[in-house]
């Protein structure tokens, strides 16, 4: 790893467990479980993959929503961070969907 490598969830998971560990969904929590700890690289790289690793483990989508929003929340304007889970995630929605129509329409001309 290293040199700006990027590891998709799956690769995460197989070096996880290639160094004898486990990624496990704990209370919809995404835990590590290893007798040694692990890389700091190979740390950083669960954490970037958090998500995606969730849904690979089978953790609901409704789960996996809630942990990206709350690791988004501290960046948010007090006014965003009072918006519930189901209200911000349209807010979320709406902002990827008007940005993909800004891309096609700028590839358009």
């Amino acid at each position: 790893m290293g040199g700006g490598d990027h590891l998709s969830a799956l690769d995460v998971i197989r070096r996880v467990e290639a160094l004898g560990g486990r990624l496990v969904l704990d209370n919809g929590q995404l835990k590590v479980r290893a007798k040694a700890p692990l890389p700091e690289e190979l740390t950083a790289a669960v954490s970037e993959e958090k998500a995606a690793i969730m849904v690979a483990l089978g953790a609901p989508l409704d789960t996996v929503i809630s942990e990206v929003l709350k690791d988004v929340r501290p960046y948010l304007t007090k006014s965003l961070k009072r918006l519930p889970d189901d209200r911000l995630l349209v807010l979320v929605n709406w902002s990827i969907m008007a940005a993909w129509e800004k891309a096609i329409r700028t590839a358009a001309r």
